[in-house]
């Protein structure tokens, strides 16, 4: 082999060897491009469970005792013994009006009653002596009883002139003042009792019959996001507002601490039925298309699309009717790309 021959090889091996390269990496390429593009999904094998159906009503509280304290005679306010936000107890005095009219008509009173019971008296002594009759002796009777009336009729006009508390709650409201001229009947005194609450609420036609008196509800309130507070159904109306068209229903709250107040806004959470040994899945499973809901069920490493119908929906559940059978496994995430037949690839399986 002369030179010449032996340079030419040298130069073409490296050449030959490129080429080689360049084809196969060309036909990885190809092969790559020609694999088909794995999704990636989520999936959960379908159990059956228990679901509660829950009726969410806005409601807002108020006073179970609350009172406007009147004034059942007219005159002068001589005593004012309560201040807004001071706390009262059952039977305390809280005012007074003056009432010396009524004072006089009871000094009347208790010394007509004075005369009458010596007249009585006397009566009864002559007439078992036999010197007067029995109408004679039934007249002093009469007399003594008529001044014994008025005595207490005096007396329960008199104690009028005196306001107490008709039960343990706060002042919140003081509508006069010491000396004040009220008239019969004016206003007062404002008594709350905030130990206890009642959420008022109103029921739709097609809720009524779901809830019955006793029955305990979630409440929550905008003021105290984190605590959940709990009352009972108390009374639900018999006739449906004319106007609305829905039915007024109170529930009951104890409120010991006082955190709540009246005319708080309640958000108002009761169970309206238990759906037993139940097909859930979480709602974002679902597709919906113009055909209806449907969802992806894995088979092997394809998913398939299957139409199903979906009775309640409850806090982000869903209650499958009918489409789907416990232990199959559906698709809950990655499926809103997917194509019916399509391969997938799992990443994660959910409980």
């Amino acid at each position: 082999m002369n030179w010449k021959t032996y340079l030419t090889l040298v130069l073409a091996v490296p050449l030959a060897v490129g080429a080689c390269s360049e084809g196969e990496a060309q036909n990885a390429a190809a092969k790559a491009a020609a694999q088909p593009r794995l999704s990636n999904v989520e999936v959960m094998t379908v159990r059956t469970s228990d679901l509660e159906e829950y009726l969410t009503l806005p409601g807002y509280t108020e006073a179970v005792y609350d009172v406007v304290l009147a004034s059942e005679l007219g005159g002068t306010v001589k005593e004012l013994k309560a201040e807004r936000g001071e706390m009262v107890h059952k039977g305390q005095i809280l005012a007074r009006v003056s009432a010396d009219l009524y004072e006089a008509q009871l000094a009347e009173a208790q010394a007509n009653l004075k005369l009458r019971e010596a007249g009585l008296n006397k009566a009864k002594t002559l007439y078992e002596r036999g010197s007067i009759s029995a109408m004679q002796r039934l007249q002093a009777q009469t007399e003594h009883d008529v001044a014994l009336a008025a005595v207490e009729l005096a007396t329960s006009r008199l104690e009028r002139a005196v306001v107490t508390a008709p039960f343990e709650g706060h002042v919140d409201e003081r509508y006069v003042d010491q000396g004040e001229m009220v008239s019969p009947g004016g206003q007062l005194l404002r008594i709350v009792d905030r130990s206890r609450l009642k959420i008022r609420c109103e029921l739709a036609e097609l809720d009524v019959a779901s809830v019955n008196p006793g029955i305990t509800a979630e409440l929550q309130f905008d003021a105290f996001p984190d605590t959940v507070f709990h009352a009972r159904l108390a009374f639900v109306a018999g006739v449906a507002n004319s106007g609305s068209r829905t039915f007024p229903c109170e529930f009951e709250l104890d409120n010991v601490h006082g955190l709540i107040r009246g005319g708080m806004h309640a958000k108002v959470r009761v169970i309206k039925s238990v759906h037993r040994n139940v097909l859930v899945l979480p709602q974002t499973a679902l597709v919906e298309t113009e055909s209806g809901r449907n969802v992806f069920v894995l088979e092997g490493e394809n998913v398939h699309r299957r139409p199903v119908t979906v009775s309640v929906t409850v806090e982000g559940k869903a209650l499958i009717a009918s489409g789907l059978q416990a232990e199959e496994t559906v698709v809950v995430t990655g499926q809103r790309d997917l194509v019916d037949g399509q391969q997938v690839k799992v990443t994660a399986k959910k409980d």
